[in-house]
């Protein structure tokens, strides 16, 4: 998988719910991006998110080998948080 496809800052709300290799999402959350790393040991790259309101980071962890388009399926972009 080939990237970035997602914008510092930006919010993203979970299409629908999932688990990740070290995180777990349900549908609705509204996530803020944050960065993302790559691993050359593990063919990984991590996509790191806060959860609007809360201090913890969330990981969405992605192999190499994963279709390029998969984010589309979990993620939305949204302009802002809901009022």
């Amino acid at each position: 998988m080939s990237g970035p496809y997602f914008q510092r800052g930006h919010h993203y709300r979970v299409r629908r719910s999932f688990t990740a290799l070290r995180d777990a999402f349900a549908e609705g959350e509204l996530l803020i991006y944050e960065s993302s790393a790559y691993s050359y040991y593990d063919g990984i790259t991590g996509y790191f998110f806060k959860l609007a309101g809360h201090a913890e980071s969330r990981w969405w962890d992605v192999y190499d080998d994963q279709p390029g388009d998969l984010w589309l399926e979990l993620f939305e972009a949204v302009d802002a948080p809901p009022a």
